[in-house]
């Protein structure tokens, strides 16, 4: 059975992330384009977009105050993960992604 776009998959690979969904803002060498965010930690996070960056390209996510550069660490497909540049707090956008899933 296909998984919905809204659900959000376990990820296996790190217990210390947070899931959410929210939506922010990428920069990266096509542009400037609208992200989901499925999961955060202060090191990295999983996106999805319509069309993902390539591995190893430099981007910036940005949601509100947030602005972070990171390395794109995979790809698959549309979803792929994000390695920050340097460690971030990453409660406050937890906070906001739950508060969305809970509506």
């Amino acid at each position: 059975m296909a998984a919905s776009a809204f659900e959000l998959p376990l990820d296996k690979r790190d217990n210390k992330r947070s899931r959410l969904l929210l939506t922010a803002q990428m920069e990266c060498d096509f542009g400037t384009v609208e992200v989901h965010l499925l999961n955060i930690s202060h090191s990295g996070a999983k996106l999805d977009a319509e069309r993902a960056p390539a591995r190893g390209e430099t981007v910036t996510l940005i949601h509100g105050e947030l602005k972070v550069e990171g390395k794109v660490a995979w790809v698959e497909d549309t979803r792929f993960g994000l390695a920050f540049d340097h460690s971030i707090d990453e409660r406050f956008l937890v906070n906001q992604g739950q508060h969305h899933l809970n509506g």
